[in-house]
């Protein structure tokens, strides 16, 4: 049976950035350790909560862990739940040692994102410098693809792109394809104010599936803003962020549901979506409301044109959408059981305390009775279907 991981990660070395690119990183504000740590945490879901209303993200981390982490970045000992999870393997960010982290687990090839290395980036927006936001995914691109250089039959490197440019975002794909990129990490969200289907994006939609790309949706590049309202709640920073848990799980429906109801899946079929670490819990009812709006049999209050596209939007989903399971956030059953077959994939999330070094067997215990080709589908067949390998 294939295994194939459709979400891991680099952990790239803390001073990456500033040897690929001295120059550049010169130019840019220094993050902290602590500032670093609240982007992993909560990242864009602070952008639209005023900075005098923010909540301390800090009290969320209970106090030993809290106290941890203080005290490694002032020189002590990594946190206990990092290293556990393999951030400090050479596994984490060498590809020789990865290869055989994956083999010992019998998992045949890994799509690798950035950890540290979309800091930068983020750094770059938040400090008003997107003159320089683009040079760093640049940076970042050239850096991953020549970490994996000669191992991309099974480790993946995943470009990453921002169609604020959509002209440069092409020009990267094709770069980096040239390198052994087949995936393309997109932000679930609108862009450059401009909805995902938007006809300003179609060159880009177009050429993704004309290289042979998967278009990754993953959680990193998309946190739902909040209206600021709800980051005002005094000191209550646990009610906070389930709020934001609860506002995460409508990035990927919008995402999605703008590809099937814009018509991009239809024009572009062969072009495969990946979903990570934004959660599975919804697919159910997101599946069962696209082909409700799409049923021309029940009227609608807000429904006023014919839904005509030759497929029901769950067939979209069937054909063209995965979506990865996270160990510390997901449960595979009953989810899986109420969803069509092969849509839900496996994915470590190594070397993050989100996943787990031993993801293979939890989630094969998981699956339990479920039929062969169900398990088949779920480890590696049906994304290996939207990935063409």
């Amino acid at each position: 049976m294939r295994i194939i991981d459709a979400d891991s990660h680099f952990q790239e070395p803390a001073d990456w950035f500033e040897k690929a690119n001295p120059k550049l990183a010169a130019e840019l504000p220094q993050m902290s350790a602590a500032e670093k740590l609240v982007d992993v945490v909560v990242g864009d879901l602070f952008a639209s909560v005023p900075p005098a209303i923010r909540p301390d993200p800090m009290k969320l981390v209970p106090p030993k862990v809290r106290d941890a982490y203080e005290d490694f970045i002032k020189g002590g000992e990594p946190p206990l739940q990092v290293v556990e999870a393999g951030a400090y393997l050479p596994a984490a960010s060498e590809p020789e040692p990865r290869l055989a982290w994956m083999d010992e687990r019998g998992i045949d090839m890994q799509i690798v994102l950035p950890t540290l290395g979309y800091h930068p980036y983020r750094n770059a927006v938040r400090a008003g410098r997107a003159d320089l936001a683009l040079q760093t995914l640049d940076t970042y691109n050239r850096w991953a693809a020549e970490r994996l250089h000669g191992y991309t039959d099974r480790l993946i490197p995943t470009v990453v792109v921002d169609l604020v440019d959509v002209d440069w975002s092409r020009a990267q794909m094709r770069m980096m394809r040239a390198q052994g990129a087949t995936v393309v990490f997109v932000k679930a969200d609108p862009q450059d104010n401009k909805a995902l289907n938007h006809p300003d994006f179609e060159p880009f939609w177009a050429e993704a599936q004309d290289l042979g790309m998967t278009i990754m949706f993953h959680v990193g590049g998309g946190r739902a803003p909040m209206h600021p309202g709800w980051g005002n709640m005094g000191d209550d920073i646990v009610t906070f962020y389930r709020l934001a848990s609860i506002a995460r799980e409508l990035v990927p429906q919008m995402a999605i549901a703008s590809m099937i109801f814009g018509g991009v899946m239809e024009r572009y079929p062969r072009l495969g979506f990946i979903v990570s670490e934004l959660g599975i819990d919804w697919l159910p009812h997101f599946i069962e409301t696209i082909d409700a709006q799409a049923d021309m049999s029940r009227p609608k209050m807000l429904s006023f044109g014919r839904y005509e596209l030759p497929l029901k939007p769950s067939d979209y989903m069937q054909r063209q959408v995965r979506v990865s399971v996270v160990h510390q956030q997901d449960a595979l059953r009953p989810t899986i059981d109420r969803i069509p077959e092969g849509i839900v994939v496996f994915s470590s999330d190594f070397p993050h305390v989100e996943g787990h070094q031993d993801a293979v067997r939890i989630y094969d215990e998981q699956l339990g009775d479920v039929s062969q080709s169900a398990r088949e589908a779920f480890f590696g067949k049906a994304v290996a279907e939207i990935m063409h390998v």
